[in-house]
């Protein structure tokens, strides 16, 4: 069993998504009225939210809903009657509340996460494609009194509780799931590039997805691309996590497919025998003046340095780095979301590198990002340059992901 989590703004969107235009069953509803259709719940949750509006007038917020995606796997549920589905949603929902209670739940305010106050609906789903059962279930995330759910690391919470229920009922974990898809994948992208005559990024794209998967490109303002994502089914598994060493990224699957290609034998050159021509063994005139012409003038080094000005609200940020460590860099960049161009990521490490850490946070909020650094922020002392450059990628794929923004301003960046 898998479970999703996260708070959205659309709630009147997705009750109507979740309930399938009144063809999903309902299988649990908490603290609305019986025989309320879909939509008439989420009017009801609309009515706690304008009661409490003058409360959170000074701290007002965007996503008043949860949003939670619970999915067993079809062996796990099979025979399982519309009761089995509700005792099994009060179990999830008791183990998510036990997880997501902090320290703060005797505080008044955000600090609650009371379920038992909570409006809730779940619906039971079928996958079109799989027809594998899940759950979606609607959380008003201001309850009857009030308070106002904590959402913080809401998503690692439902994920704990899952676990904990995989644990209890001997189910196999997310975990061993997510090793065994991503090593399918690895080995479907070797497969393919083992059988391809020559390098090609779109016959590379049509073989994975004649295998089943989906393919979401990351490309740039220019159509260069920067990096890959392969769907299967409702995952994601990014190209970084791919195969060893990051070799099946963008930047690196040519020379895996260079590697993977069999080594052809080397023809040995026929021996000549000696004294069959005066000349063998001698340079003509026109070799000897080549390589006096080439001694002669100056080697082109390549560039050391990478060199770029970064513009940021009309003021330029002058970026110099070593070429070494503007590749690891650059290798190191992940796209956090479909909605977040690739240079955007790029500048704000670059920015982070040269400690332009103002500039940086300006660069990630412009794409719907966000965050903190710490005000100790820079390269220790004996850092190696690549791994320095490294973390600060790390650092603004962090803070260019757009989701979860209030996550960043609880618990700031950790090393």
């Amino acid at each position: 069993m898998i479970a999703k989590a996260k708070p959205i703004a659309h709630g009147a969107a997705m009750t109507n998504y979740a309930t399938k235009h009144n063809r999903a069953d309902i299988v649990l509803t908490r603290n609305l009225d019986e025989g309320f259709t879909p939509l008439a719940m989420w009017g009801a949750m609309e009515t706690i939210h304008q009661k409490y509006a003058p409360k959170f007038r000074r701290k007002p917020f965007k996503k008043p809903t949860l949003r939670l995606e619970v999915s067993p796997s079809l062996e796990e549920t099979k025979g399982w009657t519309l009761n089995d589905w509700y005792q099994y949603a009060l179990r999830f929902l008791a183990e998510f509340k036990k997880v997501a209670q902090t320290k703060d739940g005797k505080k008044k305010g955000s600090g609650k996460f009371n379920l038992d106050r909570a409006q809730i609906f779940a619906c039971l789903h079928f996958d079109a494609k799989s027809g594998i059962p899940h759950l979606h279930i609607i959380i008003n995330r201001i309850d009857l009194d009030g308070n106002l759910m904590n959402d913080s690391f809401i998503g690692e919470k439902a994920t704990k509780a899952a676990h904990t229920i995989n644990v209890e009922r001997g189910w196999e974990l997310p975990e061993d799931i997510h090793e065994a898809h991503l090593k399918e994948i690895t080995d479907a992208c070797y497969d393919i590039l083992r059988s391809m005559p020559s390098y090609d990024w779109d016959s590379y794209k049509h073989c994975l997805e004649r295998c089943g998967y989906k393919v979401h490109e990351q490309r740039d303002k220019q159509g260069v691309l920067h990096g890959y994502t392969v769907l299967r089914g409702n995952s994601r598994f990014k190209s970084s996590i791919l195969g060893k060493g990051r070799n099946l990224t963008s930047t690196k699957l040519e020379d895996t497919w260079k590697n993977l290609r069999p080594v052809a034998p080397r023809a040995e050159k026929p021996s000549t025998a000696v004294g069959t021509s005066r000349t063998a063994g001698r340079k003509s005139l026109v070799e000897r003046y080549a390589e006096r012409l080439n001694a002669a003038q100056p080697k082109q080094e390549a560039p050391s340095k990478f060199r770029k000005i970064v513009p940021v609200d009309g003021k330029n940020y002058s970026i110099t780095m070593p070429l070494e460590a503007y590749r690891a860099l650059e290798n190191a960049i992940e796209m956090p979301d479909e909605s977040v161009p690739f240079e955007n990521v790029l500048h704000t490490a670059m920015l982070l590198f040269m400690n332009y850490v103002d500039a940086a946070t300006t660069v990630s909020e412009s794409c719907g990002g966000g965050g903190s650094t710490p005000s100790n922020w820079g390269k220790d002392k004996d850092e190696d340059e690549r791994d320095w450059a490294r973390r600060c990628a790390n650092h603004a794929n962090w803070l260019c992901k757009p989701m979860a923004r209030s996550v960043r301003r609880n618990t700031g960046y950790h090393r």
